[in-house]
């Protein structure tokens, strides 16, 4: 029985196609990005694909990071890691500190960092998105 809804529910949920623009120096992020957009769409009811019929909603990603920390060695040992995510006409961002305490440059912090900023971002894209499917929000 559930999986006779499951499959009904897929039949008659909205289409929606997802246009990518992210170009950051990080591929990485771009993937990450992608996917998680992704997932958060699927999660709100939506179907992903491109026809005539869909919904297409330009995704665009931009992510910053500063220094926020010296230390004691004169090395910046603490950075905040924004991360800016477009879909549509709407912006959500957030920003996530992480640190390096030797002073070093380290890429598992700072993936680290972009799991949280993700993680932060989470609610206000389903709401979003459950908006956009519910009819209450233009794209």
């Amino acid at each position: 029985m559930f999986l006779v809804i499951l499959l009904l529910s897929f039949l008659f949920a909205k289409e929606l196609c997802l246009e990518f623009n992210i170009n950051t120096d990080d591929p990485y992020l771009n993937k990450r990005v992608e996917q998680y957009v992704e997932e958060l769409a699927l999660e709100s009811g939506f179907k992903l694909g491109c026809s005539e019929k869909s919904l297409n909603l330009p995704v665009s990603a931009s992510f910053s990071e500063n220094g926020i920390a010296i230390s004691p060695k004169q090395r910046v040992s603490t950075y905040l890691f924004s991360l800016s995510v477009n879909i549509g006409n709407e912006s959500f961002s957030t920003s996530v500190p992480y640190s390096l305490p030797s002073g070093a440059f380290g890429e598992l912090p700072r993936r680290k960092a972009l799991e949280e900023a993700i993680k932060r971002l989470r609610l206000p894209i389903i709401k979003y998105f459950t908006e956009l499917y519910a009819g209450k929000r233009e794209p």
